[in-house]
């Protein structure tokens, strides 16, 4: 197929990256392989789209570029809830239930009877979870909160650390800064249940072992790229932390440095530890997981791959950490999905 010359390939390539939108990113795609020589029934094929979809999206590339590629505005049937209320309904959501709410967490149905009540509009239950997916919310498992954490020192956090990165960047002029963060989880035979589809009214049954093997995964997520470093081992001290550091700094393209954000744990302040001269850190506050995007793919992790199951041995439980940080980090852009820091995103 005949692609116009608008982009490099390279061009195309970044454009294709860091287009969030999957219909979008689909079309781009679609560019970057008919200028690679697939034919339009190979592109189909890889992309899972209709034959002639591939035709048009070249076409309209060639005609105008990657602004033809963007859907054009649609006329449909106005919202039922005025976009002007969005963020008053997010608001409600995001505080916890009022005492009238009588209950502890709201579902589907609270959110509903709020809509009536408060907002004047009449939604449907599976409206609501539309309404609720086009927030970007999701059905997530809350994690505890240390009574010794302290969210004024988290916000404070949050407006400093790009100072800090922007002060690591005015150290380091000849070099491109990469934030990552980083953390280590222990993964083992005291396993851990996670929701299963079932009927309705059934306590369906799980395996949750009770044993005492276990290893430590160690991972660094550069949350601008997806790129990844991880580490198995069967412990976890101030050498094996020289070793992961020593590991990610190897795997650093020239001219880049690295901000690597971790918690303060006592191998990570230990003066044993020796940092990279191509990585810097940075501690977040005491009991501060939340500012934490790795233990996001802790959870992603548990939830789709270590539960519910049992390992006989430490081999079989290397296996699994080894098949599943593949499975999961390979995969960039899932990655900076899952790893997603929005409060250092922009200096990322």
């Amino acid at each position: 197929m005949f692609v116009a010359d608008h982009h490099p390939l390279e061009q195309l390539h970044d454009l294709a990256q860091a287009t969030p939108q999957k219909r979008l990113w689909r079309r781009i795609q679609t560019v970057v392989l008919a200028k690679q020589g697939w034919t339009a029934q190979d592109i189909a094929d890889a992309l899972g789209c209709s034959l002639k979809a591939v035709k048009n999206w070249v076409a309209q590339y060639n005609r105008g570029g990657i602004p033809a590629l963007h859907e054009r505005p649609r006329r449909g049937r106005p919202p039922l809830l005025d976009p002007q209320e969005d963020p008053r309904l997010k608001q409600r959501l995001d505080a916890p239930p009022r005492p009238e709410d009588g209950v502890c967490t709201l579902r589907g149905l609270d959110i509903r009877r709020i809509l009536e009540q408060e907002f004047g509009v009449l939604m449907s239950l599976q409206a609501v979870y539309d309404l609720l997916h086009r927030f970007g919310f999701s059905s997530l498992m809350p994690r505890p909160q240390h009574e010794a954490a302290n969210p004024e020192v988290q916000e404070f956090f949050k407006e400093i650390v790009v100072e800090q990165i922007d002060a690591i960047a005015e150290a380091h002029p000849d070099q491109e800064i990469r934030t990552s963060f980083q953390d280590e989880a222990r993964f083992g035979q005291k396993g851990t249940i996670t929701r299963v589809w079932a009927p309705k009214g059934s306590r369906p049954r799980a395996v949750r072992q009770i044993r005492s093997t276990s290893l430590y995964v160690l991972v660094a997520v550069c949350i601008s790229t997806g790129a990844s470093s991880a580490l198995i081992m069967p412990e976890l001290n101030a050498d094996v932390l020289n070793l992961f550091l020593e590991q990610m700094s190897r795997g650093l393209p020239a001219g880049v440095h690295a901000v690597l954000i971790c918690d303060g744990a006592g191998f990570h302040t230990s003066g044993d530890l020796e940092v990279p001269s191509n990585i810097s850190v940075i501690l977040l506050p005491p009991y501060s997981p939340e500012l934490n995007p790795v233990e996001n793919l802790w959870h992603y992790l548990r939830a789709h791959h270590w539960s519910n199951r049992a390992y006989q041995d430490y081999d079989e439980l290397e296996s699994e950490a080894a098949q599943s940080l593949c499975t999961v980090c390979f995969d960039r852009e899932k990655l900076k999905g899952i790893c997603h820091a929005e409060y250092v995103r922009k200096r990322a």
